[in-house]
């Protein structure tokens, strides 16, 4: 047989040969990352499409997070998990991959019951499983909950209150809720539901209605601009909405505030109140608002109003006595406190016109500048 031939060692044969083995391993090198980054940036695309294709269609609230800032346990697959979806309505915690079994499975908060209902305060607790609150009590045997490190007890999205999981029976289950700390805050949605009932009768006495629910209920408002305080308006709508009603809760770069006050018009006569979130500008645009009620003939309807300052001037706060500035140094259920406990006073507003006068007392109109002062001097 013929004897193979094979490169001589030297020659420009063997020379090509490790050129080519050193070009092709040269090209893997570089071309398979860059085509598994590629592969990687789709994947995540996808998964972000369909994501916020869950996120548009749903009625929870969710948001993303990279960290939970507590131990966290999905409430699909109870395993722990670091990053995922929560709803800043309800509270639910899910991995992603659990996203869409958990909006299927689980109901958020509803702002309006779906039955009709003669009886405002007849609506059962909404329960869900695991990520209490931490330092959090059952209401049955007064231990604290959520000490284990799994997913374990539950939590009223209403009233907040909290319950062991050997402590739940089924008479909890169909107790009936009274929204807790905060009854006096909440629109209850029976509430809603019975007003759409009325507007559909052509009957307005409301008051009647709003009786049943004490002297006491001073509905809260909430407008919070989300672009004020390093963004920090945007966490702030997410608790409140988990403490109140959503329907309550207003984003004014969204939602106008001469729009959303006119949910003061389904209320009784002077019982509501409105917590601005932002700087003087926001809080001036609220009282604009409020001034707009006044010319549409809504003067019954106007609410009392408090600040929560997160711009960087806040005078108008100060001057209140709401302090110059807000950093999540005190909770947002402490701030629900200070405005059901605040006492109500009068302010003036006032409109001080400064034009730049010429000689001979000629007046140059594009030269005109409004203040406008909201204390009384």
């Amino acid at each position: 047989m013929e004897a193979e031939r094979r490169p001589v060692p030297g020659s420009p044969s063997e020379g090509l040969f490790a050129d080519g083995h050193l070009i092709l391993w040269t090209l893997c090198s570089v071309l398979l990352p860059v085509f598994i980054t590629f592969w990687c940036s789709l994947q995540r695309s996808r998964r972000l499409l369909h994501r916020r294709d869950i996120f548009r269609k749903s009625k929870h609230g969710w948001r993303d997070t990279d960290l939970f800032s507590q131990p966290t346990y999905c409430c699909v697959c109870a395993q722990h998990i670091l990053q995922g979806a929560f709803c800043d309505c309800c509270g639910l915690r899910v991995d992603e991959g659990c996203l869409k079994k958990a909006d299927r499975r689980f109901q958020c908060k509803e702002i309006m019951l779906k039955n009709d209902t003669k009886v405002l305060d007849a609506m059962p607790h909404h329960w869900i499983r695991g990520n209490v609150p931490l330092c959090s009590y059952c209401m049955v045997c007064k231990q604290q909950c959520g000490c284990q490190p799994k997913l374990c007890d539950y939590r009223c999205i209403w009233c907040q209150k909290t319950v062991h999981d050997e402590c739940m029976k089924n008479s909890l289950k169909n107790e009936k809720c009274d929204f807790g700390e905060f009854k006096n805050l909440i629109i209850p949605p029976s509430y809603l539901t019975s007003i759409n009932q009325m507007r559909k009768d052509k009957k307005t006495d409301y008051e009647v209605l709003a009786s049943k629910l004490g002297k006491q209920w001073t509905p809260l408002i909430i407008l919070a601009n989300s672009r004020s305080g390093t963004n920090m308006g945007e966490g702030l709508l997410g608790e409140f909405r988990i403490l109140l009603n959503p329907v309550q809760v207003f984003d004014v770069t969204k939602t106008p505030p001469i729009k959303a006050l006119q949910l003061c018009t389904l209320l009784p006569y002077y019982s509501a109140r409105v917590l601005v979130c932002g700087g003087d500008g926001t809080v001036g645009w609220v009282l604009d608002a409020v001034d707009d009620m006044k010319i549409k003939g809504q003067e019954k309807y106007i609410p009392q109003v408090a600040v929560l300052p997160l711009g960087t001037g806040n005078d108008l706060s100060n001057t209140l006595g709401w302090g110059t500035g807000y950093a999540g140094e005190i909770p947002v259920a402490q701030v629900l406190r200070n405005v059901m406990e605040a006492d109500g006073i009068k302010l003036d507003r006032w409109k001080v016109q400064v034009t730049n006068k010429g000689y001979y007392n000629l007046r140059k109109p594009k030269e005109e500048n409004e203040i406008e002062l909201s204390i009384s001097i």
